[in-house]
């Protein structure tokens, strides 16, 4: 009998030591699962690269001359139209050669502060510009080719820059608006007018999705090349663009500051008086 109880409380040890082994075992266990948890949530999600969701991707997407195409041309043609009669109507009015972009003679403190902040939020909402060098930084020529055969690179670079110098027109406007500001909310509505000009695109690409203009568009507007997902590049091959679009942000923003403040200073030195009076 002795020995018999001996054996029980060996067994019972033995079972006790496997317990706390496993709860060990389960502690490393769910250690390990939150450390790849936590590792999971530093890598963080990265979305997908798509194309864009605009009447100037039909650019690329299309025929040449086919209705979607000519559609989106006309879309352009719109937007360009508008940017330029505004650009044209600002700077026209009572132009002289020291005053070109006609720049009033002195603004109060509230205004000065409101039209750097202006160019700031401008700079920020403008996504024609970015987005189009995203896209060529991000889509090669091979990437293009592979994920969807049928779209012509070339095509996909035209429309790119097509977008790029929309993006720069929209800058020349709105420092024109911002320079010939003494309202700060004048200012702020112009620069949001300005910017609406800019998304008649994707509010019309919206449009043609829901069958407004037609079965044409809107077979165009659901492709698959749209949901098609592309491969992003190795950093060895988009390293230099990735710096170019840095590069060309920062010049963008220090292009407008500058010449807001040169404006600032001849304000401050009374170049914009007028140097004489002309009396009938």
């Amino acid at each position: 009998e002795q020995f018999h109880a001996h054996n029980i409380i060996n067994i019972s040890d033995d079972r006790q030591q496997s317990s706390q082994a496993g709860v060990e075992s389960g502690a490393v266990g769910s250690g390990n699962g939150n450390k790849e948890s936590v590792d999971q949530s530093i890598i963080g999600y990265e979305e997908p690269i798509l194309l864009t969701q605009s009447t100037h991707s039909f650019l690329f997407t299309e025929p040449t001359c086919s209705m979607p195409f000519l559609f989106a041309l006309g879309i352009v043609a719109i937007s360009y139209t508008c940017l330029i009669l505004a650009l044209f109507n600002n700077i026209a009015e009572d132009n002289s050669s020291r005053n070109f972009f006609n720049v009033p003679v002195g603004v109060t403190l509230d205004v000065k502060i409101a039209q750097y902040l202006s160019l700031l939020i401008g700079l920020i909402m403008e996504e024609e510009i970015p987005e189009s060098l995203y896209l060529l930084r991000m889509i090669s020529k091979e990437t293009l080719r592979n994920k969807t055969p049928n779209l012509k690179f070339g095509k996909f670079v035209f429309s790119a820059c097509v977008r790029i110098m929309m993006g720069y027109l929209f800058y020349l406007n709105m420092f024109t608006v911002v320079a010939q500001a003494t309202a700060v909310i004048d200012m702020f509505y112009d620069v949001l007018a300005l910017q609406f000009l800019q998304q008649v695109d994707d509010i019309v690409f919206k449009l043609a999705r829901w069958d407004v203009f037609g079965k044409r568009l809107k077979r165009a507007s659901t492709k698959k090349c749209f949901r098609a997902e592309f491969e992003k590049l190795p950093f060895v091959r988009r390293k230099k663009m990735t710096i170019f679009v840095k590069v060309v942000y920062i010049i963008n923003l220090c292009g407008l500051m500058a010449g807001m403040t040169v404006v600032s200073i001849r304000q401050r030195r009374g170049d914009y008086h007028c140097n004489s009076i002309t009396v009938n």
